[in-house]
């Protein structure tokens, strides 16, 4: 894991706008379309549209006691950059990074209370890409009690739920 020491960057503002939508309680998801192990969803908030793509771990490993639902989201929100978010299921330790990994490559994302985000649009497009190319994403993420959480995400069914879930948000814009 990649330790780090900074602040909340301003680049994380659009962070807080998705992270307002997932609050799950808030809205009604609409089940689109199933592709294997991913789900494509449609909401909307107000005047907003918001389209999904959401997987569940195939595969939960670490030395933790109890934690909640781990997943994995590919989000688009009005047709802007698609930006992709995870929850171990547990606080995240603000000082490491939680680390996405597609066998020797791996990306590091921005954790902040229960979610982990890319550092900006290149990010989430350079991940998005390897989602695409992959069969396995492994997720380890450290808890701020020092658990540590390794999830493993089955990317069969991805690519056709990417492309799904943008034609889903573009007819109905």
């Amino acid at each position: 894991m990649k330790l780090i020491n900074r602040q909340l960057p301003v680049v994380c503002c659009r962070f807080f706008v998705l992270f307002s939508f997932f609050s799950f309680s808030s809205f009604a998801q609409e089940l689109q379309s199933k592709f294997h192990d991913w789900n494509v969803f449609k909401t909307e908030r107000g005047d907003r549209v918001v389209c999904y793509a959401a997987s569940t771990p195939i595969k939960r490993d670490g030395n933790y006691d109890k934690r909640g639902e781990p997943f994995f989201l590919v989000t688009n929100i009005e047709n802007d950059a698609d930006e992709i978010s995870v929850s171990s299921g547990f606080i995240f330790n603000k000082k490491s990074d939680v680390e996405a990994s597609f066998g020797s490559k791996k990306f590091y994302l921005f954790p902040y209370k229960t979610m982990a985000w890319a550092n900006d649009k290149n990010d989430d497009i350079d991940v998005i890409k390897e989602m695409q190319k992959h069969e396995e994403m492994v997720v380890t993420g450290i808890a701020r009690d020092g658990k540590i959480a390794k999830d493993t995400y089955s990317l069969i069914g991805f690519a056709n739920a990417y492309e799904s879930m943008k034609k889903i948000c573009q007819e109905l814009r």
